[in-house]
């Protein structure tokens, strides 16, 4: 089974660097990114390549542990986070100068690791849930930084 991938981007009337250093702030996670907790790194860096988070994500009202590593960090562009716990996932978060404001994108790419009937599992119930969790966060981001 192929990674499903979900992107969503929204345009927050805040410069880049308000909004990448609310959102790369990982103790502000829980505040604006919907069905994750609990963050705690794992790692001796708090911030940037090679550190290691680990949170509880609720995934279809179960609460499952992750740890997600962060690569190519870059400030003010955004960085890629790959699973190395729990569910088998990628995300990416990208940052944009627009004018005075800033887009923000995410993307998150999983794998149910769910024989035969994965896929239908997916396509009916695990990526509508995603969808409106991602958009829910980006205007609970927003919201956060009015």
């Amino acid at each position: 089974m192929e990674m499903t991938r979900i992107e969503n981007s929204i345009v927050i009337k805040k410069t880049i660097d308000e909004v990448f250093n609310y959102a790369s702030d990982y103790k502000k996670w829980s505040d604006w990114f919907e069905s994750v907790s609990d963050f705690k790194p794992t790692t001796e860096t708090k911030k940037g390549n090679g550190t290691r988070y680990a949170y509880k994500a609720n995934v279809m009202g179960l609460n499952v542990k992750v740890e997600t590593e962060i690569h190519d960090f870059v400030p003010n562009k955004g960085w890629i986070g790959k699973a190395t716990k729990g569910l088998p996932h990628q995300t990416q978060w990208i940052f944009e100068k627009i004018n005075e404001s800033t887009k923000f994108t995410y993307v998150l790419e999983y794998k149910l690791p769910i024989p035969i009937l994965g896929p239908l599992f997916d396509r009916f119930i695990a990526k509508p849930q995603w969808i409106k969790i991602i958009e829910k966060s980006l205007q609970n981001l927003n919201q956060k930084l009015r």
